[in-house]
């Protein structure tokens, strides 16, 4: 007999709804940022300025740059709050977000809270389903059970 403890299921429970709620936490902050920085009577100062080709060429060279930048501050941040492995979340977030929007969830939510706060909830939710999909423990379960 050993003295090592073996892991539990309620260890691993803690640490995936850990994973899971820092994920969201991180996934609501970065477009809660986004919002705040839409907002700011500078960028929309710029924004009225443009002519429509500077506002295509913004949208369409603006808005990847924008999703890679939240991937790279997204991938840091989880790092840092000792979410591991990180770079499914910061690649499955962004796409779970993007089928939401397809699927005009906001749309459907809209009777829940205003425009914002459905999309914060939104990218909460997107953020914290990546972080659940995508737990080493959960894909290693998975992976047992298929075979």
């Amino acid at each position: 007999m050993t003295d090592t403890p073996r892991p539990t299921s309620n260890g691993l429970a803690l640490k995936v709804l850990l994973r899971v709620v820092v994920s969201a936490a991180v996934g609501a902050a970065l477009l809660l940022a986004w919002v705040a920085a839409f907002q700011s009577e500078k960028l929309r100062a710029m924004i009225d300025s443009t002519n429509l080709g500077q506002f295509l060429l913004l949208l369409v060279v603006g808005l990847p740059i924008a999703l890679l930048v939240s991937v790279m501050l997204a991938g840091p941040i989880l790092w840092l709050l000792k979410v591991r492995p990180v770079w499914p979340i910061i690649l499955l977030g962004p796409i779970i977000m993007g089928v939401a929007q397809v699927l005009k969830l906001p749309d459907e939510l809209s009777w829940l809270a205003g425009k914002w706060t459905v999309q914060a909830l939104l990218a909460a939710a997107s953020y914290g389903l990546a972080g659940l999909i995508s737990t080493p423990a959960m894909v290693k379960y998975r992976a047992k059970k298929t075979s």
